[in-house]
């Protein structure tokens, strides 16, 4: 084997442990939040640390954003949630509590295209009348705006790292500081240019007229007298925001290069398509005109400043290789082409289609495979503001895996109101009911009780059972099997009668609890749980009457006054002990001893009743019938021996 494979075999390979805990090599994971470590240990030469999902980091603002506006409706006797009215402002205030910057930018830019109700100062400066009128003029105005701040901030320091006045003045075009690149031109003494410059953007007429001037220039050889930042400013002023075309043949000094404004400036995205957002279109176009621009220079190949997403901003262009570009592409610029595709007015052929929640892909959005909130939320706001159209499509399936996989990481981080919110989105009524009561008897021991300690309302269990609309008794038998796994089983027929479980209580109650009580003469526990099963018990329990009723009569006698004990029930009983001990005359071993022994003490008490005052009630043949004790049935035939002969002595006489 060669040395790598030699290397491949001798390393430790990571895997899961137990409970979504992750083995490896120590430093393997370093520098991942997600995880923290729980123990670390020596072995094969190296440290193997075991670790765990770690709290999550994640802004919880914005879920709770998001479940104020979603509705939680039973269908099919199951929660089901949904965003019935999106709001992209409370989603916009809301992310100011997030660290993230792109995550900002993104929502603000959504509020933006998707909210038509924003009230401004641009807005202000249009009449009410006038305003659905202008909206596009509006729409533009704001997103201009946003641009501007974005490519400001990204690019502060590109203008100081000119090489001339004009190359300076592209910069500042690039971020919409029209007079200053006109100031700048004008210190350079270039007061033509600084004239154009001014007008920039603004009149159709006088782009056309400078593209037919650029094109007599290139054909006539003026192109290669002038430098490429000036050629550039005049294809800026033409609308032309891609690229300068030179001339390749002719006299050597007649040639002209050709550049694309991306590479010849180092421009990213951004500034890319803010050239075609202020210079390519005219003042009454539509956003959407820029967008599809841009689209389908992206398509056609030769815009190579590629939308990638923010964390691959050292690594523009990777991506523009392959066609492949869903999931792959900035998550502004899915808004972008989402709203041009379906609430704008573009119909161009260049916006390709999208697919929910495929171009929002936790790497993509996040940069992290394992931080799926901000894909989760954005495919569920657009899901619900825009729904199908002819180049949006929602993938179900796809939609429902991205449900799991955050549900998985919120879970993980002990999030259980939260979980469970999310897995309500599940399209599948079969898989949300599975799902959330898995994800419930997963967190059993911290489910709420409907009250404190204190006795006040418990507000969890309110969040739980209103909020959520979960059924009470998903969350009873989630406590259940918790008290069952901690052996407590007086706790666990409790919740399951609580949660109207009748026949798993019954069951659990006639194996352990009963026996369990009858032998300890806890009578106490005996009428609590009894009385659980509220009146009229045999109409919801199966096998009553040869189960939980045979301990209530018990009971009833048992705690009777000496002397006022029903003969009726009393006969019931006896009767019902004696078909019992068949039964468990035929069984052996550990499994029932405890209702073999319950059984046993509760026959050894009702023929102790029988001797002492119950005589008449009940046959006493049918007493000699009970699964006794060898000492308690020899008590019970010489008692019936000594009233019997007591009975003929008395006969005698």
């Amino acid at each position: 084997m060669s040395r790598d494979d030699i290397a491949f075999h001798r390393s430790f390979k990571p895997r899961w442990g137990p409970v979504n805990s992750l083995i490896c090599v120590k430093d393997e994971m370093a520098g991942y939040s997600h995880w923290k470590q729980k123990l670390s240990l020596f072995s094969e030469g190296r440290d193997i640390v075991l670790l765990e999902v770690g709290p999550s980091a994640e802004s919880q603002e914005m879920v709770d954003a998001q479940i104020k506006q979603s509705t939680i409706d039973q269908v099919d006797g199951v929660p089901f949630a949904r965003l019935a009215q999106v709001n992209f402002e409370q989603f916009a205030k809301a992310s100011n509590t997030v660290p993230s910057d792109s995550e900002r930018l993104i929502w603000q830019l959504a509020n933006i295209l998707f909210n038509d109700e924003i009230d401004d100062d641009i807005s202000a400066g249009v009449p009410p009348q006038l305003r659905s009128k202008y909206s596009h003029r509006i729409k533009k105005d704001r997103l201009s705006r946003l641009w501007e701040g974005i490519v400001r901030e990204r690019n502060a320091h590109a203008v100081g790292q000119a090489g001339s006045a004009e190359e300076r003045a592209i910069y500042l075009l690039c971020s919409h500081r029209v007079e200053e690149a006109c100031n700048v031109l004008t210190t350079s003494q270039n007061f033509h240019l600084a004239t154009l410059v001014s007008q920039i953007g603004r009149d159709p007429t006088t782009r056309q007229d400078m593209s037919q001037q650029v094109e007599m220039w290139r054909q006539h050889n003026v192109y290669s007298e002038m430098n490429e930042p000036i050629r550039a400013l005049y294809e800026l002023l033409a609308g032309n925001a891609l690229r300068s075309e030179g001339k390749a043949g002719g006299a050597l000094e007649d040639r002209a290069s050709t550049f694309t404004f991306s590479e010849r400036f180092e421009l990213d995205w951004f500034q890319a398509f803010g050239l075609r957002l202020w210079y390519g279109i005219s003042d009454d176009d539509p956003l959407e005109a820029a967008v599809a621009k841009f689209a389908h220079d992206l398509e056609t190949g030769q815009e190579p400043a590629f939308p990638c997403p923010p964390h691959q901003d050292k690594d523009r262009g990777v991506w523009h290789t392959s066609k492949d570009t869903l999931g792959r592409e900035s998550p502004l610029w899915v808004l972008l082409q989402a709203y041009s595709a379906t609430v704008g007015a573009a119909k161009s052929a260049s916006l390709h289609a999208l697919e929910l929640p495929a171009a929002f892909q936790p790497q993509s959005v996040s940069g992290d495979k394992l931080s799926n909130r901000l894909s989760f939320q954005l495919s569920r706001v657009l899901a619900a503001a825009l729904g199908q159209f002819d180049r949006l499509s929602i993938n179900v399936a796809h939609m429902d895996q991205l449900v799991w996989d955050y549900a998985w990481e919120l879970s993980a981080s002990g999030e259980l109101a939260r979980t469970l919110f999310v897995l309500l989105h599940l399209s599948r009524g079969s898989d949300r009911e599975r799902a959330i009561q898995e994800i419930l008897a997963r967190f059993a021991a911290h489910l709420p009780d409907p009250l404190t300690p204190e006795g006040s309302p418990n507000t969890t269990w309110h969040h739980l059972t209103n909020d959520l609309q979960l059924p009470e008794g998903w969350i009873w038998v989630s406590k259940a099997l918790y008290a069952r796994d901690t052996g407590d089983a007086a706790r666990e027929v409790d919740f399951l009668v609580r949660g109207k479980n009748w026949d798993d209580a019954h069951a659990t109650f006639c194996r352990i609890v009963g026996p369990t009580a009858v032998i300890e003469h806890d009578y106490a526990t005996l009428e609590t749980l009894l009385s659980g099963f509220g009146e009229g018990p045999e109409r919801n329990v199966r096998g009553w009457a040869s189960g939980g009723g045979v301990y209530e009569d018990f009971l009833r006698l048992a705690t009777a006054r000496s002397g006022q004990r029903d003969p009726h029930r009393l006969n019931r009983l006896v009767n019902a002990l004696v078909t019992m001990g068949e039964t468990i005359g035929h069984s052996s071993g550990v499994e029932g001893l405890e209702e073999r022994v319950a059984f046993k003490e509760m026959s050894r008490v009702v023929a102790r009743w029988t001797v002492q005052e119950d005589a008449k009630a009940i046959e006493l043949s049918r007493v000699l019938q009970l699964p006794l004790t060898g000492d308690a049935r020899l008590v019970q035939t010489a008692e019936m021996s000594r009233r019997y002969y007591s009975v003929v002595m008395a006969g005698g006489y």
